[in-house]
């Protein structure tokens, strides 16, 4: 007797495996979605890359030995800054090194989505702001590379190769965490609010802090050491928000807010503030010196704040039109305005005034050269 097959039933299995096949073949393009998410800070600037060859900066042909010009390609965002007599430049692929003749000594590539740098004694950081990824180079190769646990806010390179990485955290305001010249973790500070800076000094590090009172952003500064989670000292709030923290060789701080200014000892004690009588546009400090640039829109002028002694009140020095750039090289202050860069010592005499050709937005200094930065154009003038 011949055996009798459900036809109703094994199409009843056929379409149960059907679906179930299919269901494992949505888990499996779900997961691989979500991987893809998760690792978009990886691969999304790699693919934007596919089918051109990006080119941020071209030397220009008629660099010479004793010239210097580079193009920048248009609409492309980019930091330079030097480290001895060679100029870093990052944009949004590339990490650029041109040495002082004007030639490429190398170009290295980054997958860091709104990358930022800061530079400090023979190193560079790179930090993807809200990615979570950092690295450190030399002028000669990468150094390290570090991923951390939470988003990147910001990170501060110490002139002895330490580095500061400020996250944020799961339960606290952010995360401070602290990396040896090799990149290692050595510390690690869950912080109740919202730090703006950090400042290496001795065994430790000087941190600001962002608060509110009344409706008022305020400011405090903190001292801690590396092998102690307690607080060495701290001070009193600063009714400003704090710009940038610069620690003084015995310990003290400068303060540059976007309201005011002011000098701590090195234990917390305020020394004394200076309130700015007009808007905030740039700001340098170096070699326990300052200057603090500002604008008067109405009146269109701006004004220079000389900072060199902690005990007196800034040299304040008045110009006749609207400058964009101030930068110190030893005892002198050079500020760029649309046509000039004029040199002045602290005490406020201006030295010189040197004519500059096109419109630039910063100005960096290297010897006897001046880097100029535009837009989509980097030259260098020679000063006497």
């Amino acid at each position: 007797m011949a055996n009798t097959v459900d036809v109703v039933l094994l199409r009843k299995r056929r379409r149960a495996r059907q679906r179930i096949i299919k269901l494992l073949l949505f888990l499996i393009f779900a997961g691989f979605a979500v991987l893809i998410y998760v690792r978009r800070d990886v691969w999304f600037p790699k693919l934007e890359g596919i089918g051109t060859r990006y080119q941020n900066i071209t030397q220009n042909e008629d660099v010479t030995d004793d010239a210097f010009s580079l193009s920048i390609s248009g609409g492309v965002n980019y930091s330079a800054d030097l480290i001895n007599k060679d100029l870093f430049i990052l944009c949004d692929k590339y990490l650029y090194i041109y040495g002082s003749d004007g030639k490429l000594r190398d170009s290295r590539q980054h997958a860091y989505s709104n990358a930022a740098m800061k530079i400090a004694g023979s190193r560079a950081l790179l930090y993807s702001v809200n990615g979570t990824n950092f690295r450190v180079d030399s002028l000669s190769k990468m150094l390290y590379e570090v991923t951390t646990e939470q988003p990147i806010w910001f990170g501060v390179l110490g002139d002895d190769g330490k580095t500061a990485i400020v996250t944020g955290s799961e339960t606290f305001a952010c995360r401070l965490c602290i990396y040896d010249n090799s990149g290692k973790l050595m510390y690690t500070r869950e912080c109740v609010d919202r730090l703006s800076d950090v400042s290496f000094y001795g065994s430790g590090c000087i941190f600001s802090t962002i608060g509110a009172s009344e409706g008022e952003l305020e400011t405090n500064l903190q001292y801690i050491t590396f092998d102690s989670n307690d607080l060495q000292w701290d001070t009193a709030p600063l009714p400003t928000l704090c710009m940038d923290i610069y620690a003084l060789n015995d310990g003290g701080v400068f303060v540059i807010g976007d309201t005011k200014a002011a000098y701590y000892s090195s234990t917390g004690a305020l020394l004394g503030s200076y309130d700015y009588n007009a808007d905030l546009t740039d700001y340098t400090f170096s070699d326990e010196k300052g200057a603090v640039l500002l604008k008067n829109e109405q009146r269109r002028q701006s004004i220079l704040l000389l900072f060199s002694d902690r005990s007196a009140a800034p040299v304040s020095v008045s110009l006749d039109t609207i400058a964009k750039n101030v930068v110190i090289d030893g005892e002198t202050v050079y500020l760029l305005d649309n046509g000039q860069i004029h040199s002045y010592a602290f005490s406020g005499e201006e030295m010189s005034s040197t004519p500059v050709k096109d419109a630039y937005d910063r100005i960096l200094k290297q010897g006897r050269y001046f880097y100029l930065l535009g837009y989509d154009t980097i030259n260098r003038m020679e000063i006497n």
